[in-house]
């Protein structure tokens, strides 16, 4: 049970639906407590009772936003996908509970209590960790599943033909850096990936039997526009990989990962790009 604990999970990517969740969250809280009154809200009478919903709602959205968008990038590492776990998934939902509880309380003894109740606090914390506990780990564990299930099994490339080895051996690649004056040419038989790092871009080819880098001051996604071959793709919001050299592929409830035939590392496959892999079918 511990080791499964410790298997990678997907983490939750910063991106516009995840915003849209988290605001969503916050909204669903808000109109919750406006209409059923639940935990005896009902029997408050006060001039801004119907205030006091939306700002739980926006305790509860505020927390998310923070929680998603905020900590992943002030502790990059423990946030990181490689280190993603399905314990770290549950730790994570169990924070949101205990940080929304907290704030809740703080607000209502804030509001309504003459001084700050210790004992109130721990309550509160406690029925709300007793109420996600069961079904946040249940959620995690599902959705771990569900995933590795869908990756565990991916697709391998098929070896290229002869017209494709031939096509590939008269064709280069030439990128140029942010100034316009730097650049970079090399035969896309060489190319393995290129990788976001900070303002620049590294990309990583072989050179004879020598792997090498070269760093070129650019984003991503600018170099992407400078590519003309469809097998050389963004496969991952910090990786471009060229597909021809791909020689296997491994997946687990992350996602897939390819490894490359002279390369250094597998390259991760952001979910959203996983029909790369699944068009090796």
């Amino acid at each position: 049970m511990f080791r499964l604990f410790s298997q990678p999970h997907p983490i939750v990517e910063r991106s516009r639906s995840t915003f849209l969740l988290c605001a969503g969250a916050g909204l669903f809280v808000g109109l919750f407590l406006m209409i059923f009154q639940p935990f005896g809200s009902y029997n408050i009478h006060s001039p801004d009772k119907w205030i006091m919903p939306w700002v739980y709602g926006v305790i509860t959205g505020g927390v998310l936003l923070i929680h998603y968008f905020v900590y992943p990038r002030l502790f990059p590492r423990f946030f990181s996908e490689e280190n993603w776990t399905v314990g770290r998934n549950i730790l994570l939902i169990l924070a949101h509970f205990l940080a929304i509880g907290s704030l809740n309380y703080l607000y209502y003894a804030l509001r309504f209590e003459d001084s700050f109740q210790f004992s109130h606090l721990i309550t509160m914390i406690g029925f709300t960790l007793l109420i996600g506990i069961f079904p946040t780990t249940a959620f995690t564990l599902t959705e771990y599943v569900r995933k590795l299930k869908r990756y565990s099994n991916p697709p391998q490339p098929e070896p290229l033909s002869t017209q494709e080895v031939i096509a590939d051996t008269f064709h280069t690649l030439q990128l140029t850096a942010e100034n316009e004056k730097d650049t970079l040419t090399l035969p896309v038989t060489d190319l393995l990936y290129m990788e976001s790092a900070d303002n620049y871009s590294e990309v990583v080819f072989r050179e004879g039997y020598t792997l090498r880098r070269e760093l070129i001051r650019s984003s991503l996604s600018r170099l992407e526009t400078q590519i003309s071959y469809d097998f050389i793709t963004r496969c991952h919001r910090s990786f471009i990989v060229n597909l021809h050299q791909v020689e296997h592929v491994t997946g687990n409830a992350q996602g897939y990962k390819l490894h490359l035939k002279h390369g250094d590392k597998p390259i991760s496959v952001a979910r959203k790009y996983s029909t790369l892999v699944e068009h090796f079918k």
